[in-house]
């Protein structure tokens, strides 16, 4: 070739060369168009859509337009004037086996007696009809006076008084119940102090707000030594479902006064007991602390402080949710249709064996030998598919993502199957996260980290409380009532999962 020549083939090789590069960037770029396009679905699915994991037909996204949301008074006129002249509907005939929920038979009756209007005289009376609808009487307070005659023993040898019981406050206004309706107000319904205090001022009783405060961090003083044993009870047992979540607490020594604490939630599904532990991070310190003697089964939602301190642990036996498995395929459906809805419909043949043995109340075991019999061999295949699907889809795409979770965490995942009081997955533990949920939208935040760990305290009981179907007022306030003259080596009685058992007649 001459001198100045072009070497067209060197030219046609770097042209082919700049042509793959141009394909490979297009490629990558089409691969994070695709992975933002995902997360701007769930982020879309959050805010707009259902939050129930099951499967139905999801209107198009073509279908989701921008509109007002009032109504004009146009409108709203024409909808009075379809209400004044639309004609009384005809009742619609009973359906055989339906009928009204049936009242409680303990609630009182107040009979009222409805005579005819016209004169009954010389009438014989054949019967009657009695109908039965739900009153309330809005709650109120009223004093309870304790009288203690004195008498004066003969020959001037002193006098004799009755004893008054125990109180929370020895010589307070508030009693036992009244401290009791206050923390079931503020720890299962969500309701702050402020509103209390208001609502009880519109019932013709003022209390301060530092006298609300102090009576219910007084109540809380009674029941350390309950909530010492509920603790230690806890970490004695063999199989933990544990969870955590965030709480905001005032702290003037962080950025904007607000300090992002923890809730680390120990939930123990055979006896029935819940345990928050309150934590400044959620870094491994809380549950290596709580669980320093803890000898068992762990299970949780995969989330790596776990791993790292138990997934090589020679006592302790780290296992997976399933529900958080079967999120990452419902995510995943989009993506891979096919393929999710495979792993879905085995997913589902699980949780089907689950509720038929839930509503036959079968026990532990016989679960164990239905989930050997009908589990395992689901278990076994679903571990076989995803080990051969490992690597037939893109790492970071939702299918990608939903088989590396599932696969790492698999036999963690299946070993419920391997003993009937284990469960499939970590709902149980995650419901009881919800009356702090609701708590945490009405106040806010903790006014401080005492505070924050009396407010542990609490939901420990009342989700306790909750999991052993007893009413969280009727326990507290039998529980602050005796307390104090209860012996120690009998603390266990006053346990929500005992209370019943040992509770007064």
């Amino acid at each position: 070739m001459e001198n100045g020549g072009k070497d067209y083939k060197k030219l046609y090789e770097e042209a082919l060369l700049t042509i793959s590069e141009k394909e490979e960037n297009l490629l990558r770029k089409e691969e994070i168009i695709s992975d933002q396009q995902f997360e701007l679905d769930k982020l879309r699915r959050h805010l707009f859509g259902f939050k129930s994991e099951k499967r139905t037909n999801n209107v198009g996204d073509d279908q989701l337009g921008l509109f007002e949301l009032g109504t004009t008074k146009s409108v709203q006129e024409e909808l009075s004037e379809s209400i004044t002249v639309a004609e009384k509907p005809a009742p619609k005939k009973r359906a055989k086996g339906t009928g009204r929920m049936s009242l409680p038979e303990e609630l009182r009756r107040e009979d009222v007696v409805i005579e005819p209007s016209e004169s009954t005289e010389d009438c014989v009376r054949i019967g009657e009809e009695v109908t039965e609808v739900l009153e309330v009487v809005p709650a109120s307070f009223y004093v309870k006076r304790y009288i203690r005659p004195k008498y004066a023993r003969p020959n001037g040898e002193g006098i004799i008084i009755g004893t008054l019981p125990d109180r929370v406050i020895e010589k307070g206004i508030p009693s036992e119940s009244v401290i009791a309706q206050m923390i079931v107000d503020k720890y299962v319904y969500g309701m702050p102090l402020h509103r209390q205090i208001d609502k009880y001022s519109k019932m013709g009783v003022r209390i301060p707000a530092s006298s609300a405060s102090d009576w219910i961090m007084k109540g809380w003083d009674h029941l350390k030594p309950l909530w010492e044993l509920l603790r230690l009870i806890v970490v004695n047992q063999k199989y933990l479902q544990v969870d955590e979540t965030p709480i905001k607490v005032l702290d003037r020594d962080h950025k904007n006064n607000i300090h992002q604490g923890y809730m680390w939630l120990y939930h123990s599904p055979v006896d029935r007991l819940v345990l928050f532990d309150y934590q400044k991070g959620r870094d491994q310190s809380g549950p290596k602390k709580m669980l320093a003697d803890f000898r068992g089964i762990i299970q949780t939602d995969g989330f790596t402080v776990y791993d790292s301190l138990y997934g090589d642990h020679p006592d302790i036996h780290l296992t997976f949710c399933m529900a958080h498995a079967r999120r990452k395929f419902v995510d995943a459906v989009k993506d891979d249709e096919e393929q999710a809805n495979y792993i879905l419909d085995e997913i589902q043949k699980l949780y089907l064996l689950e509720a038929k043995m839930r509503e036959e109340s079968m026990g532990w075991q016989q679960r164990t030998a239905l989930r050997k019999e009908h589990a395992e061999p689901i278990l076994e295949n679903l571990g076989k598919w995803l080990e051969e699907k490992q690597y037939s889809y893109r790492p970071k795409s939702p299918m990608g993502q939903a088989i590396a979770y599932a696969h790492k965490r698999w036999a963690g995942l299946s070993a419920y199957s391997l003993h009937g009081q284990m469960e499939i997955d970590n709902n149980l533990v995650e419901n009881a996260v919800r009356p702090m949920a609701i708590g945490r939208k009405a106040y806010l935040f903790a006014g401080s980290h005492q505070a924050a760990e009396m407010a542990a305290a609490m939901y420990s009981f009342m989700a306790s409380c909750k999991k052993n179907k007893i009413n969280e007022f009727d326990w507290l306030k039998d529980v602050f009532e005796r307390i104090q003259s209860h012996k120690q080596k009998d603390l266990y009685q006053l346990l929500p999962s005992n209370w019943k058992e040992y509770r007064p007649k």
